[in-house]
């Protein structure tokens, strides 16, 4: 449970006093990954209303093909949302790069996402 901790308090601070604003703006977009750099992932996001879903793509093995569902947003502060068991953090340094982390049956794991240049 310390490991588990650990990682999501690193996961949520990436504070710095010259890091750029964020607004629910900042989340919108397509944002790719890994999970622990093996697993292929996408979240995209139209925007954070209450009722907001993002699309959520992944594979389930390193050369398998993306399935795909939907997962409910909730904001749990500036630069944190919740889509239901993934938590999905902007870097406040760098607004285009995120970190998320999953929380699975077997295991958590770890990615580090790129919003997409639409």
């Amino acid at each position: 449970m310390k490991k588990l901790s650990l990682c999501f308090l690193l996961l949520l601070v990436s504070y710095s006093a010259d890091g750029e604003e964020i607004t629910d703006e900042s989340f919108v977009g397509k944002w790719c990954g890994k999970w622990d750099n093996v697993y292929s992932l996408c979240v995209t996001i139209d925007s954070i209303d209450s009722d907001a879903k993002a699309k959520y793509e992944w594979a389930e093995r390193a050369d398998g093909e993306l399935k795909q569902g939907q997962k409910k947003i909730v904001r749990v502060n500036l630069n944190t949302l919740r889509l239901e068991n993934i938590y999905f953090a902007l870097d406040e340094n760098n607004p285009e790069q995120a970190n998320a982390m999953g929380i699975f049956q077997i295991r958590t794991r770890l990615a580090k996402l790129t919003k997409s240049v639409q």
